[in-house]
């Protein structure tokens, strides 16, 4: 059964990663993608490198099972959130401009046209003690992505959710954009905060 999921995502995970990767959301071993279907979750392995995946780096879990010793330490943020939600894919990144404007902020509102669009309330930002693999991102996020497509957690990244990695990682790109220019804008005005 695993590698049937493997091969129907494998190249999907391949271009998402990459993608993210060469666009500087992502560190070399950073970020986490995943796929539901039914009550298995695919999701890359702890510290691969999201740029240059392999088929070995794909994890297959239930959603309901047990932790995997190869899967994200993520995983458990991931089951959350398809328990919790109806989404079928999820993508977690490292945006450095969205992580930077999350460390004094609880929210973010774009400032550009497309940001407005498709985030015209803008992104909620959760402040939590531990912000990598923990229980209270597990717990906090998945309330927020049921009607939101995606939340940042300060000094850790965006999830985004979606119907498919595609979507989800257009969330990702976007915001990432949007902070950046609210960045750069700030820049200008000699108020970097």
């Amino acid at each position: 059964m695993r590698y049937q999921y493997i091969f129907k995502y494998y190249e999907k995970f391949r271009q998402i990663g990459n993608e993210l990767f060469h666009a500087g959301l992502n560190n070399f071993h950073s970020g986490n993608l995943s796929v539901r279907e039914d009550q298995d979750v695919l999701i890359t392995a702890t510290g691969s490198k999201l740029g240059f995946l392999e088929k070995e780096d794909l994890v297959r879990v239930d959603l309901n099972g047990e932790e995997i010793g190869r899967a994200s330490c993520e995983v458990s943020v991931h089951r959350a959130i398809y328990k919790e939600t109806g989404v079928n894919a999820i993508v977690h990144a490292h945006a450095p401009y969205s992580v930077v404007l999350s460390f004094d902020n609880d929210h973010f509102m774009p400032m550009d046209g497309e940001g407005k669009v498709y985030f015209p309330n803008g992104v909620k930002i959760v402040h939590v003690r531990q912000s990598v693999a923990s229980e209270e991102v597990a717990l906090e996020i998945p309330n927020v992505l049921k009607k939101d497509k995606a939340v940042i957690v300060a000094g850790h990244g965006i999830f985004a959710v979606g119907d498919d990695l595609i979507e989800a990682a257009k969330w990702i790109s976007s915001i990432e954009n949007s902070a950046h220019l609210v960045y750069l804008h700030r820049c200008m005005k000699g108020v970097v905060k």
